[in-house]
């Protein structure tokens, strides 16, 4: 069981990052608007955050998790619109879209790995 578990996250991960590439590139905009990619990409964040994350690697995922989410804002930003767009409107939106999706991939599982890290600290013992 176990390892069917560990097939389903891993299979999770590689969907989560194909929709998330394709989603981001093919979008039409700076984020994702077609609500399939949405779905999967949130569907398979809670798998990889249920899944895939154990609690030795729960603060380098968080931290990466809130770097694409970040990176994700500031990329729609007017800010980055002003530096990027000039020099290409086409590569501005593919890569902020990218970044978006990342972001929209990783940010389930960034939820669901916060709230194990608060209930395996508040748990008595340790």
């Amino acid at each position: 069981m176990a390892k069917a578990l560990a097939l389903v996250g891993i299979i999770a991960f590689v969907v989560g990052v194909l929709f998330a590439i394709a989603g981001g590139i093919w979008g039409g905009v700076s984020y994702p608007t077609n609500e399939l990619v949405i779905i999967v990409l949130l569907i398979a964040g809670i798998l990889i955050g249920l899944l895939n994350v154990t609690a030795k690697e729960g603060p380098t995922v968080l931290a990466a998790a809130v770097a694409l989410i970040i990176l994700g804002i500031w990329g729609t930003s007017e800010i980055t619109r002003g530096m990027l767009q000039p020099v290409s409107q086409c590569l501005w939106e593919n890569m902020v879209g990218v970044v978006c999706c990342f972001a929209l991939l990783m940010a389930p599982a960034a939820i669901i790995i916060a709230i194990k890290a608060v209930i395996s600290t508040a748990k008595p013992g340790d």
